[in-house]
């Protein structure tokens, strides 16, 4: 599955709500240790023992704020108070970077995730893809991962993305990626990890990365998968030279309409003044393949959908 990284630079609107089907996805949810409800990295101090006199020493942690983790609630958030931050941290005694993770637990008494890794996906619930809002602050060329498994009531793995983070973003940008099923089997359970380093690649100490509002469906993020809402209208949602669209209730003497590709660039642009009944068709038969979204503006409303072009 190739692993391009999908942007959208305009705001969405979430709540609380809307990320209940992860976890904690909002980070709103700190233990008083500063810890993030049900997220977290199994990490244990290490220790050298002196094979001679059995003496052991432990090694020089050094982590990259006050808080003696790799991970850690930060109150630099896109919404609320606080984002997931995850750093690395520093093994002085071996000269070692120690890269930072995060990964989702069911277990919100415990501090880490020990064999509890993963959440139960509830029946029913739109699991499709796993996207976020993220600042990256690396020191080096550090190329950062997201990772989501998806799993079916044998434990067995039916689904999975991965996405690259890498380039420094000072600002939150969002990011997402479809999971590639390889199964119709029913979701039972998923598990959802960042990780500082990807494989392969060399994490640097001071790397930074924020996360909020972790979502696995665009409907949490104010993105309407049904083809009708309040008579609006958009079809086929798989276009191959034309885009009809009913506007309904979006109905008004100016309607403008903006065709925005995943990197948020609008690739197209129409504004009509048709105030009656009517059926109005755009040519994408000149855009590339992919996936983009339709926002429509009107003095009476708007609203975004999202379409694929062949």
């Amino acid at each position: 599955m190739k692993q391009n990284c999908l942007f959208l630079s305009f705001v969405l609107l979430l709540t609380s709500a809307m990320n209940a089907q992860v976890v904690n996805g909002n980070f709103e949810n700190v233990k008083p240790n500063l810890l993030p409800s049900n997220w977290g990295m199994n990490f244990t101090q290490p220790v050298t023992i002196n094979i001679p006199n059995g003496e052991s020493t432990s090694h020089q942690i050094l982590f990259n704020t006050n808080v003696p983790s790799m991970v850690y609630a930060s109150t630099d958030a896109l919404n609320g108070q606080y984002s997931m931050e995850i750093s690395n941290a520093y093994n002085a005694t071996q000269n070692e970077v120690i890269p930072g993770s995060a990964t989702i637990f069911s277990d919100a008494t415990q501090d880490f995730p020990g064999w509890n890794a993963g959440v139960p996906i509830d029946q029913g619930a739109q699991v499709y893809m796993i996207g976020f809002y993220y600042k990256f602050l690396p020191k080096g060329d550090d190329v950062a991962e997201a990772k989501i498994e998806v799993f079916d009531v044998d434990g067995e793995l039916i689904g999975q993305a991965e996405v690259d983070i890498m380039g420094t973003n000072s600002q939150f940008a969002y990011i997402y990626m479809p999971i590639n099923f390889t199964s119709n089997a029913v979701k039972s359970s998923m598990n959802i990890t960042f990780s500082m380093a990807k494989s392969g690649s060399t994490p640097t100490f001071g790397s930074r990365l924020l996360v909020d509002n972790v979502v696995t469906n665009f409907a949490a993020l104010g993105l309407d998968d049904n083809p009708i809402t309040n008579e609006f209208t958009l079809y086929p949602t798989l276009a191959d030279n034309e885009l009809n669209i009913i506007p309904g209730h979006l109905q008004s003497d100016l309607i403008d309409y903006k065709i925005v590709n995943i990197q948020g660039k609008v690739v197209k642009q129409n504004t009509t003044t048709e105030n009656s009944g009517y059926v109005y068709t755009m040519d994408v038969s000149q855009l590339s393949s992919g996936m983009y979204f339709l926002q429509v503006n009107s003095k009476t409303g708007s609203i975004t959908k999202k379409f694929i072009k062949k």
